[in-house]
């Protein structure tokens, strides 16, 4: 007798809403407070609905201070990355686990048909199957 198959978790069912946005001409300062008010790792940058990049705090970190770049002067425009890795709502957490390993990323952007949804984390994956932390953890060490 087979066990019966535990049910997939889906990227809809845990993934943060709604997404916060900014503008690519916001300032890399204004993405700070925005992070620092809200207690996020990242935002989206939506340009004429359409998502362009998304800025993170390790792009706040490496592109910005570790560069002493003046924060009120720096566009996001010029800090996001860029083209969004994203994924869809239907999505196993599994498949979003193994999307951030393979990028080495922490954040996802979550796309339907209409556009941006929600955004999807390692915390937020792990936080519902901490079993996942192996796949989460594994990062390619080939050229």
């Amino acid at each position: 007798m087979s066990e019966p198959e535990e049910e997939e978790i889906l990227v809809e069912e845990i993934m943060s809403t709604p997404p916060i946005t900014v503008d690519p001409e916001a300032s890399a300062s204004e993405v700070a407070k925005i992070m620092a008010e809200k207690k996020i790792g990242c935002v989206v940058v939506v340009e004429s609905n359409r998502v362009v990049g998304i800025v993170t705090r390790r792009d706040l970190v490496e592109k910005v201070l570790a560069k002493e770049k003046d924060p009120l002067k720096t566009k996001v425009r010029e800090i996001m990355s860029s083209p969004v890795i994203y994924i869809e709502p239907k999505a196993p957490i599994l498949e979003a686990a193994k999307v951030m390993s393979k990028h080495d990323i922490r954040h996802i952007p979550v796309l339907n048909s209409k556009g941006l949804v929600g955004v999807i984390t390692d915390k937020d994956i792990l936080s519902v199957a901490p079993d996942l932390i192996e796949v989460l953890t594994i990062r390619k060490h080939s050229s």
